[in-house]
């Protein structure tokens, strides 16, 4: 019984560490503004997602295109479109109290998304891998001053209900828009 009761207090240390690490932010703070100039901001340019320079997998973009046929790529090419279509409407919708323009357009802030890398994952009934996408977000200002960077990462399991990687891909888009939202939360209206 006394085993029993001083294991308990480690149990509980264990769950609360577990739920501690588990509610922290989803992003990685390379750099951050100081005093932070996006108090009470209500508008922010937003440039087209970048893809130039993404790894997928284990290859540049060039390479994995070149392993794929025509509709394929085109597929892929869609995929993207698609990806950053849901990327803007996750940001916009997570945070309605800011206006999101696409830039160029006069704002004081340019918010500059940047996809680094994608892993597509494969779903076949027996095996799996997940899709994973990691994304850089800069904060620009006034003279092309870079005030903010930030890292991001989504990843969205291969299941029968999300097979086809593209599905994965709109999926970490709107992972995405939803986690830089919460970010651009926590500057535009600190507690």
């Amino acid at each position: 019984m006394n085993a029993m009761i001083s294991a308990r207090p480690w149990v509980l240390a264990c769950l609360l560490s577990l739920f501690t690490v588990a509610c922290g932010p989803s992003w990685q703070v390379v750099a951050k503004a100081v005093p932070n100039p996006f108090v009470n901001q209500r508008s922010f340019a937003v440039e087209p997602v970048h893809f130039e320079g993404v790894q997928i997998g284990e290859k540049s973009e060039a390479e994995y295109q070149a392993s794929k046929d025509g509709d394929q790529q085109a597929s892929w090419d869609e995929d993207k479109r698609a990806f950053a279509g849901e990327f803007g409407r996750e940001l916009a919708e997570e945070l309605p109290e800011v206006q999101f323009v696409s830039a160029p357009a006069p704002s004081p802030f340019v918010v500059r998304p940047v996809v680094t890398f994608i892993e597509p994952g494969f779903y076949a009934y027996v095996a799996a891998r997940p899709s994973e996408v990691r994304m850089t977000l800069e904060i620009w200002g006034a003279g092309n001053q870079r005030l903010d960077v930030l890292q991001f990462r989504a990843v969205v399991p291969a299941t029968m209900t999300n097979p086809s990687s593209g599905g994965r891909l709109r999926s970490a888009g709107e992972m995405l828009g939803a986690q830089v939202a919460d970010y651009l939360r926590t500057r535009v209206f600190p507690d």
